[in-house]
């Protein structure tokens, strides 16, 4: 069960996606729809049932008029991974930036196999990796000067206790001799963008008739599906509009809009 620090997190990271789709949809069609709240928070009785994400309402009237569910296009095993490595670089850069050692701007660019598994299960294995990386960091921003960038996979696996792949990526960039400060970047070689093909088409298909099930419960004017893309696998716009081309309207007959968030960009897909 997820915590309820983990779940507020989810929620408010989800509350802000859905908002710009408001923002967007109202732009464009001159409507003053606003978020209600979670449904199971606005309607107790529906906890465990089958029901939408949010409900929504009209901004002017009081009106209760729109539901909305929202949709994930992620693989949750390379999300999690990414997600490690992620918080590893954040622990690194705050170290750093608390430190005050940093001779300038940086920026560190990492990338890892899609198919590598970091070794962090163990905690020794993570403190080993870090300090590694904060002390080859150190030493590089020393010697950079602005506009150079150097490897610091050589520097790195000489003193670890396990191996990195050959086509790893570990490269500190200095942008300048002002300030203090170490900006990251964190990717997979070989990560490839959603096709929505062959089984990803049959896992969209689910995902897009679970949601029209959950908002046929729904007796409002308006219903949303948001599909949202986290940016790990970035998907075009336009392979999800001709996913929903291959699919049966059957499966979103009650959904009214669909749209489709990447970053800070909004889309209409249906």
């Amino acid at each position: 069960m997820m915590s309820r620090t983990k779940q507020y997190k989810k929620d408010k990271w989800e509350r802000e996606r859905v908002q710009r789709v408001l923002d967007y949809h109202n732009k464009k069609y001159g409507t003053h729809i606003a978020i209600k709240g979670k449904t199971t928070e606005v309607y107790p009785q529906l906890e465990g049932q089958l029901n939408w994400d949010w409900v929504c309402y009209d901004a002017e009237t009081g009106e209760e008029i729109a539901a909305i569910e929202v949709k994930r296009l992620t693989d949750p095993e390379l999300e999690e991974r990414g997600n490690i490595m992620w918080q590893l670089l954040e622990e690194v850069t705050n170290s750093l930036s608390a430190s005050k050692k940093l001779p300038g701007t940086f920026s560190l660019s990492v990338e890892i196999p899609k198919d590598y598994y970091l070794p962090f299960n163990k905690q020794e294995n993570k403190q080993k990796f870090k300090d590694v990386l904060l002390q080859a960091i150190c030493r590089t921003a020393q010697r950079l000067k602005s506009g150079e960038t150097k490897d610091l996979k050589p520097q790195i696996i000489e003193q670890l206790p396990f191996v990195l792949p050959d086509v790893s990526v570990w490269d500190l960039h200095k942008f300048s001799d002002e300030g203090n400060a170490l900006y990251k970047g964190s990717g997979t070689v070989g990560w490839w963008s959603p096709e929505l093909d062959g089984y990803e088409l049959e896992n969209f298909q689910d995902k897009v008739s679970q949601a029209n099930k959950q908002l046929s419960q729904a007796n409002v004017k308006q219903t949303f599906l948001v599909i949202i893309e986290e940016g790990h696998r970035v998907t075009c716009p336009d392979t999800v509009a001709e996913a929903l081309k291959r699919i049966n309207h059957d499966n979103y007959s009650y959904i009214n809009h669909i749209y489709y968030v990447s970053g800070e960009e909004v889309e209409d897909v249906d």
